[in-house]
């Protein structure tokens, strides 16, 4: 009696090779909103940080200068950025997902959870990124103001600031590719919420 080994042709198996079910379940759904959500989590206690540490910096200001053109600087960059955490924060602190909810509830959480992220992305760059660029550009005007005004010319003083802006240069890359990075794992995410819609169809 002959086996029939075709079954175990690599050739055919090449062409052919066997699908599987999508092993996609409730569980693993769910795990996938909880690391959504707590990365979520993460990311708006760093953006806490960020406009408190912009709301010190310009009340040192207001408190140690007192030219009446930086003063007003210096308080609307405040009211940016307490305007920033009211922005940032708004409708971003949502309930888990609670551990009995069926796959399509998962779903629509998973896809709630990346609009969340989204939404959070977008919102960065105006309310959290904005005031501390602004923070900056205000310092580096006011180093060459004083660089300037101690008799330095404008040249000395942007040549002995150079190595402070190459780090706000680097820095600033750096900022700018972290975010787009971000943007390329959110995308993933989208296309993968979409490929386990279509398997659960």
């Amino acid at each position: 009696m002959r086996n029939d080994s075709s079954g175990n042709d690599p050739r055919i198996i090449w062409h052919n090779p066997p699908t599987e079910p999508s092993a996609m379940t409730s569980e693993n759904i769910q795990q996938k909103v909880r690391e959504l959500h707590a990365k979520t989590r993460r990311q708006l206690l760093a953006n806490l940080l960020v406009p408190l540490i912009v709301v010190a910096f310009y009340g040192f200001g207001i408190k140690h200068f007192h030219h009446p053109v930086l003063r007003s600087a210096f308080a609307f960059a405040i009211a940016w950025s307490l305007a920033g955490l009211y922005f940032l924060n708004r409708g971003m602190w949502s309930a888990m997902l609670p551990g009995d909810a069926a796959v399509s509830t998962g779903l629509e959480s998973y896809r709630r959870e990346v609009e969340r992220r989204r939404s959070l992305s977008g919102r960065f760059m105006l309310w959290g990124f904005g005031p501390v660029v602004f923070a900056v550009a205000t310092l580096i005007m006011l180093i060459l103001n004083l660089g300037i005004g101690s008799g330095m010319s404008l040249r000395e003083t942007l040549l002995k600031m150079t190595p402070f802006l190459t780090l706000l240069v680097i820095w600033l890359v750096a900022v700018f590719v972290i975010r787009m990075r971000q943007q390329r794992e959110l995308h993933r995410e989208i296309d993968q919420l979409n490929d386990i819609e279509r398997a659960n169809k």
